[in-house]
């Protein structure tokens, strides 16, 4: 249960600590107060998001802290992992909110927001103001069922066969579209195939035949370069080859006198060696280089061919070839279309008979639980002053226009072949009808109430939170309801939001938040109520601030009224 609640610089509280007890706590005060702001500071350690708007004015940090402690010998989910060895019956969690960021904490250790919402799934079930009217929506009673049921893992493994199943038809859906184009695909890709197989491309071949056209178209030029060089170097008359040989001679005599110009000598000696090689190369290139008009036509008229087939197919050599491989494949495949649709036909069968069938099972436990889920919400309801009240969770067949899958006049949807509708009649003699047609809100919020009821005793978690469930009710109705919390804060801690003295009048414990104006802001406070002050908050909310004696005579028969 929650044992503690603290709340530092959020939104108008600037400090609270609340200390619950087990049975019933109840939470009152005027509108606007601050009662919503305790439980958006309870939300977030619960796995709500954070955010710096929530921080007080003036503040750096906004802390909520809150300590549970857990009752019972059935393990909590996902709290093993947190608890100290030391005591492993508390559980401390503690939101930080700073501009810009947001820490969690579980027993001092630093948590994700995933990690809140699965242990606040184990430990706090909230039924908010307003969710009597999700009744109002027919689609919610089946989910209603189903967890009435505990058929969530079931649902999931159908879910797993819905999806496939859909992955299946649009697989056999896209067989068959391509069957109906097989013809006019096979003749293009067969038409790719024969192009680029004829045009025998190699990956690099525009690269060296734009090398080799550069050659070609300059052959001319090239040839009298290489000519003229080699003539300079050693055919003409004063060529360099002839000079540096006089120069050698000339220093080998030196060099026989002065051993100093050996080096010098070296290096000429090398220099007529690189010139008489550099002479013979140029003219074997002079002889060899030719303007072939025939083969520069051929190169241009590849390169032309080679053009075409890179802006057909993806701009390069490579692109091609990859449109190739693509091309081979897709005919291979094409031809085999014939099998592979007879293939996936039997896979859809086999998965569409999977299918059904667990739908068939999902189905027929949902008619044990509807029976089931009739007789506990009937006595509920008598417990909560409807005593000939009828219920009934009435099971049909999905239409098949609403479902993606049809088998023997069965239609199956993400939840299977059924649809749920709740029924009631409130008083004896009354035929049931739609639970949605129901004008009365509090019936609604009786069922609302009864079905939470059930569904936390299955669930067994241990702190209920009622955030205003008034709504639409008072008088009798009222102190039927209060009376029902009452009795489930014997099996269960209930905290309730509430406005209306003929619940609060039950509480074990009551606390009023109270907004106050001091050195020019605002601030909410929490305080728990003694004994002696009761009748004062609860003839408050009988009639407003100006407590009567005449409200204070009836707010005490109405505390008296709920000890008995």
């Amino acid at each position: 249960m929650l044992a503690e609640l603290r709340i530092r610089n959020f939104a108008v509280i600037e400090e609270a600590a609340l200390l619950f007890a087990g049975g019933l706590n109840v939470l009152s005060g005027e509108t606007g107060a601050g009662k919503t702001i305790i439980m958006t500071a309870l939300g977030l350690l619960l796995g709500g998001r954070a955010s710096p708007e929530l921080i007080r004015m003036g503040a750096r940090e906004a802390v909520v802290e809150g300590v549970f402690e857990l009752e019972g010998e059935a393990p909590i989910a996902g709290a093993a992992q947190w608890l100290a060895p030391d005591n492993p019956r508390e559980l401390i969690i503690r939101r930080a909110i700073a501009e810009g960021r947001s820490r969690s904490f579980i027993n001092g250790q630093l948590a994700t927001l995933p990690s809140l919402a699965q242990l606040g799934a184990a430990l706090v079930q909230i039924y908010g103001q307003h969710e009597q009217q999700s009744l109002l929506q027919r689609e919610n009673h089946l989910l209603i069922l189903d967890r009435h049921g505990g058929l969530e893992p079931e649902l999931a493994a159908y879910r797993d066969l819905y999806q496939r199943a859909i992955e299946s038809r649009r697989r056999l859906d896209e067989l068959e579209r391509r069957e109906r184009e097989r013809g006019d695909l096979l003749e293009l890709a067969r038409f790719r195939v024969a192009e680029l197989e004829g045009a025998r491309l190699l990956a690099g071949e525009d690269t060296e035949l734009s090398a080799e056209r550069t050659l070609l178209t300059n052959a001319g030029r090239l040839a009298e370069a290489a000519s003229a060089a080699e003539q300079v170097l050693y055919g003409g008359e004063g060529a360099a080859v002839d000079l540096v040989s006089q120069a050698r001679t000339r220093l080998a005599e030196a060099a026989a006198i002065d051993p100093a110009l050996n080096g010098p000598l070296e290096m000429i000696t090398t220099a007529r060696t690189h010139l008489e090689e550099a002479a013979r190369t140029l003219s074997a290139y002079a002889a060899r280089i030719d303007a072939d008009p025939l083969r520069l036509e051929q190169i241009e008229s590849r390169l032309q061919e080679l053009s075409r087939l890179k802006r057909k197919y993806g701009g390069t050599i490579e692109s091609a070839l990859e449109t190739l491989v693509r091309s081979r494949a897709e005919i291979a495949e094409l031809q085999a279309a014939a099998e592979t649709r007879a293939t996936a036909e039997a896979g859809m069968h086999r998965i569409t008979e999977q299918l059904f069938e667990a739908a068939r099972r999902i189905s027929s436990r949902r008619e044990r639980d509807a029976l089931e889920l009739k007789r506990s919400m009937e006595a509920e309801l008598k417990t909560l002053g409807m005593r000939n009240a009828e219920f009934d969770a009435r099971i049909a067949r999905l239409a098949s226009t609403d479902g993606e899958f049809v088998q023997d006049g069965l239609a199956a949807g993400p939840s299977g072949i059924d649809t749920v509708e709740f029924h009631l009649a409130p008083n004896l003699g009354q035929a049931p009808i739609p639970i949605q047609r129901i004008a009365s809100g509090g019936e609604l919020s009786r069922v609302m109430l009864g079905l939470k009821r059930l569904e936390a005793q299955r669930r067994g978690v241990a702190t209920l939170i009622f955030d205003e469930v008034d709504a639409g009710i008072g008088g009798a109705a009222a102190e039927i309801v209060g009376r029902k919390l009452k009795q489930l804060a014997r099996f269960h801690q209930i905290l309730c939001v509430t406005h209306l003295a003929q619940i609060a009048v039950f509480a074990d414990r009551h606390f009023v938040v109270e907004k106050e104006e001091r050195r020019g802001s605002t601030r909410s406070c929490v305080n728990e109520l003694a004994p002696p002050d009761l009748p004062g908050e609860i003839a408050r909310m009988l009639g407003g601030d100006q407590a009567s004696d005449k409200l204070l005579r009836a707010a005490r028969e109405l505390v008296n009224r709920a000890r008995q």
